[in-house]
């Protein structure tokens, strides 16, 4: 697995294949403008380096064509790579905070488990009625 990271080359053509999927619109940031290339693709190469192989892998595939003919062409070659960047880029954007806010999501937040004990008891109580016996081998 890779863990190097893209060439400004490469995350300029991963701006404009990223736009090409999540394009500006009134109220939403566009993938460049959420910062697609730059610490959001960081942070997902942080927490998942495998990526970078497939980022690499679509960004060669698609070679120097314009980014829809050349997306497009990629779904019907292989479209296992092509769902798989799509997921990778919608991914990446939504870490961006000013996306969550702009959809109302504010992310995985951790919350603290609430467990009545009362609950537990009513569980646990056939268990300790039927007490404890060693199963016959």
């Amino acid at each position: 697995m890779s863990t190097e990271s893209l060439t400004q080359a490469e995350r300029s053509r991963l701006e404009g294949l990223s736009d090409t999927l999540i394009p500006p619109a009134p109220g939403h940031l566009s993938a460049s403008e959420a910062g697609i290339s730059g610490v959001l693709l960081e942070q997902a190469l942080a927490y998942a380096p495998g990526l970078v192989t497939v980022l690499h892998k679509v960004i060669a595939a698609v070679g120097d064509a314009p980014p829809r003919p050349a997306l497009l062409t990629l779904k019907a070659a292989d479209p296992a790579t092509y769902d798989t960047f799509c997921e990778t880029i919608a991914a990446i954007y939504f870490l961006s905070p000013d996306v969550r806010a702009a959809v109302g999501f504010p992310g995985r937040e951790p919350k603290p488990a609430r467990v009545d004990v009362a609950d537990l008891e009513d569980l646990l109580m056939p268990v300790l009625e039927a007490g404890f016996a060693p199963r016959a081998i």
